[in-house]
C-alpha cells in the first residue's frame, strides 16, 4: 500500500515537472500557456481593437477597469495609449515610477505587427516605448516575437523569472 502511494507521489511529480509551459485546470484539462495565448491573438494590425484589448491585458498592464486604451490608427505611426486612472498600479500597487511598463510594451509591439509605439499615461506621469527602442533593448527585431513562437515562449519566459 505505502508503495503504491509513493509511486503515485513520484509519478505525478514527474508529470507535473514536464508541464512547465501550460498550467492545469481544477478538473485536470491541460491549459494554454501565456505565451500560446499571446500567440494566437497576436494580429497584423493596431485597428483590430478586440485583439488589441485582448493583448493589452494578457501582456500585463493589469486588471480590466484600471486603464483606458486609446489607438492611433489614422497615420503613422500607429500607437497604442494606456491612460491610469491614478498613478498607481491597482494589480501591484505600486507607483507609477517603480512598475515595469517595458515588458508588456514590448510583447504588445511584437504581437501587434504594424505598431510603432506604446504610451503609457498616468497623471502627470508618462511611459513611452517605440518598436526601434524595444528591438534596440531585445537586440533582435521586435516584431520577431509575433512572428516566431519561439522567440515569444523565451521572452515570456524570462518575465516569469
Amino acid at each position: 500500500m505505502f508503495r503504491r502511494a509513493l509511486a503515485a507521489v513520484l509519478l505525478g511529480g514527474v508529470a507535473l515537472a514536464g508541464c512547465t509551459a501550460s498550467g492545469t485546470s481544477p478538473d485536470g484539462t491541460v491549459t494554454p500557456s501565456r505565451a500560446d495565448e499571446l500567440w494566437k491573438q497576436r494580429t497584423d494590425f493596431v485597428g483590430d481593437n478586440s485583439r488589441v484589448i485582448w493583448l493589452t491585458r494578457a501582456a500585463g498592464f493589469g486588471p480590466d477597469g484600471s486603464y483606458t486604451i486609446s489607438l492611433q490608427t489614422a497615420t503613422k505611426p500607429y500607437g497604442v495609449t494606456i491612460t491610469f486612472d491614478t498613478p498607481t498600479d491597482k494589480a501591484t500597487d505600486k507607483p507609477f515610477d517603480q512598475t515595469d511598463f517595458a515588458s508588456p510594451s514590448t510583447l504588445l509591439l511584437g504581437t501587434i505587427g504594424n505598431l510603432d509605439a506604446v504610451h503609457v499615461k498616468a497623471a502627470d506621469r508618462s511611459f513611452d516605448l517605440t518598436a526601434a527602442q524595444a528591438t534596440k533593448q531585445l537586440g533582435y527585431d521586435v516584431k520577431t516575437l509575433g512572428r516566431d513562437q519561439k522567440k515569444l515562449t523565451a521572452y515570456v519566459d524570462t518575465l516569469a523569472d
